[in-house]
């Protein structure tokens, strides 16, 4: 597994979570415990912040817990601390929920997403890419253009390589009609999408307008499975204007069930590289 503090963060969370819910704990009796606010056990517990060792013990021994257990939970904390590939990248920090989707991407062994557009970043080429910079109401120095280009590609290399990530992206025809970049550009980024499509770890379905309504209207998802049963799979969905982030069955259940639907409305992979095929030709100037 690529590691990742998002990840370790949120399984110490859920551990946690589920410790003090087994010894009868409240989040105000923890607090006090600890002599914290109880907004901090909370965002413990939700996995957004790293936890001290000195913590992960105070709360581990008011549970009841003692022993190897207590070292496993240790080491959960020491994981969660550590840096991330992408802080070293301060553009990263400016979209919202992008640096929790960075730390599960990099920790999954799959990931599934749909959307209307634009294409996926892991799917981009830097033409592609740098058009969508030139669209933003607020359009990023060059510095900032650069370095969420290195970003970009940084991830994309994950689809390469003896152990790379399974990706299933399901693309509305929308993301194939909406010009971006213009002609040259969008020709260029369908025929990416053709050849990245050959790759065996690369799934790629067209929905096409003439299928009509889904499930999954109005909304971009990205589904993140891991390598160990400990960690749960995790629906982003998510835009411009925020994130959330479900790992709990409860809340991801009609989200998978819609993914899973979505793929049987959408064309099969080889129709859809034909598809895209026919849609780069009539891209051609």
């Amino acid at each position: 597994m690529h590691n990742s503090p998002t990840v370790h963060r949120r399984r110490l969370g859920g551990e946690l979570r589920k410790l003090r819910e087994s010894a009868g704990r409240t989040h105000r009796e923890v607090a006090a415990h600890l002599d914290c606010s109880q907004g901090k056990i909370s965002q413990i517990e939700l996995g957004r912040v790293p936890v001290r060792t000195s913590d992960v013990r105070l709360m581990a021994e008011f549970y009841g817990i003692t022993g190897d257990r207590i070292d496993e939970l240790i080491e959960l904390a020491q994981g969660s601390k550590e840096r991330g590939w992408w802080q070293r990248y301060p553009t990263t920090a400016q979209r919202p929920g992008f640096e929790t989707h960075l730390g599960l991407e990099t920790a999954a062994k799959a990931v599934s997403c749909f959307g209307a557009d634009p294409i996926p970043e892991l799917l981009h080429t830097a033409e592609y890419s740098t058009a969508l910079f030139d669209a933003e109401l607020h359009a990023p120095t060059e510095a900032d253009r650069q370095e969420r280009l290195t970003v970009t590609t940084t991830r994309q290399q994950r689809l390469l390589g003896a152990e790379p990530l399974e990706l299933w992206a399901v693309l509305d025809e929308a993301a194939l009609r909406r010009s971006v970049g213009g002609p040259v550009v969008m020709r260029q980024q369908l025929e990416h999408l053709v050849l990245m499509g050959y790759r065996r770890n690369v799934t790629i379905q067209v929905l096409p307008f003439a299928h009509g309504g889904h499930p999954l209207m109005g909304e971009r998802i990205s589904v993140f499975s891991f390598p160990s049963d400990a960690d749960p799979q995790v629906v982003h969905v998510g835009d411009a204007a925020g994130s959330r982030f479900l790992d709990k069955p409860a809340d991801t259940g009609d989200y998978l069930t819609a993914f899973e639907k979505v793929c049987g409305i959408a064309l099969p992979p080889k129709e859809s590289s034909a598809y895209i095929s026919a849609v780069a030709d009539d891209w051609k100037a």
